[in-house]
């Protein structure tokens, strides 16, 4: 349906649509949805430009080499470190808190009818549809806390499935049917960076692995994917667990290995753009990217007395 209404725009074309009470239901639901969303957006980035409460992201923003044009761009947010900031927030909109739940924003107390923040002093980062609509949310931890989670997503909703979901394809959207091509990074930063340098036909997988779905919702845009994950060994084997996966969508792969320990962001700030787009170009196809990286671990280690046998 999406689709549908899509081109319908584009060629101003009014649908009709048959009344259908669940069907009209579901579709105010989403509508209100979008609306929490884009409010609580606002709050957020509010909270992380003028506030004491974000100062911790602003100066992390600032470590990371995150330009002020970037943050306003991808509409960068700080979650105050509270329990109850964004359920005191809803109330004073006089948003249904059960909804706001179905939003996953917040999250009811077992046993009890309190609710509590989900994102709690954390440097958000909005994802987006292809509509660049606001539908969920990533919060990194900036606290240092062992115990806390690196990352907190938002649960899937009707409006956010993440396995569906690929980060900044709203901007990269464009630039990929341009350029000719798509890049999959690993994570926001990552793509935040190559967009903030000039290369904006870069993606990322939300909170998930690659999966099928998102090579199949890219395939609308190119048929030239490369995979380029984190240069560590978790990053490789990241980009090696994809196979199945990639090989069901049934179009080339190619694979840009970052030499470790670098990230596509560590790795453009050291060696600039223009390398990094070259480490690009020189990607392999999957198949031997898989050969390559799984074949030292299927051979065992000749024995001494093998070597001497061989010799």
């Amino acid at each position: 349906m999406d689709a549908v209404r899509r081109l319908a725009e584009r060629a101003s074309i009014p649908l009709e649509f048959e009344s259908n009470p669940a069907s009209q239901q579901q579709k105010h639901i989403k509508e209100v949805l979008w609306s929490i969303h884009e409010q609580i957006t606002q709050r957020w980035q509010a909270a992380l430009m003028n506030e004491a409460a974000g100062q911790v992201a602003r100066d992390y923003l600032h470590k990371r080499g995150v330009s002020d044009e970037a943050v306003k761009l991808f509409r960068l947010g700080a979650a105050p470190e509270a329990w109850d900031d964004t359920v005191n927030w809803a109330k004073s909109k006089g948003h249904d808190l059960a909804v706001v739940e179905q939003a996953g924003l917040i999250i009811k107390k077992e046993g009890t009818d309190r609710y509590y923040d989900r994102f709690r002093g954390r440097l958000i980062f909005p994802i987006c549809d292809e509509q660049s609509r606001v539908i969920g949310f990533s919060g990194r931890v900036l606290s240092g806390d062992e115990k806390t989670a690196k990352y907190v997503n938002s649960p899937e909703t009707p409006i956010f499935t993440k396995g569906k979901v690929l980060y900044a394809l709203d901007k990269a959207k464009r630039p990929i049917l341009d350029i000719g091509y798509a890049i999959i990074c690993e994570g926001q930063l990552d793509t935040i960076s190559c967009h903030s340098r000039s290369i904006p036909n870069v993606v990322a997988p939300q909170g998930t692995a690659l999966t099928a779905a998102h090579v199949r919702i890219l395939r609308r845009y190119t048929d030239d994917i490369i995979l380029c994950f984190d240069g560590d060994t978790a990053g490789q084997r990241a980009a090696a667990r994809s196979f199945d996966e990639l090989l069901t969508a049934n179009i080339p792969f190619r694979v840009a290995t970052i030499p470790p320990p670098d990230d596509p962001d560590s790795y453009i700030k050291k060696f600039g753009q223009d390398q990094f787009v070259q480490t690009v170009f020189q990607a392999k196809p999957f198949f031997q990217f898989y050969i390559d990286f799984w074949l030292p671990n299927m051979i065992p280690r000749a024995t001494a007395g093998e070597e001497r046998f061989a010799d």
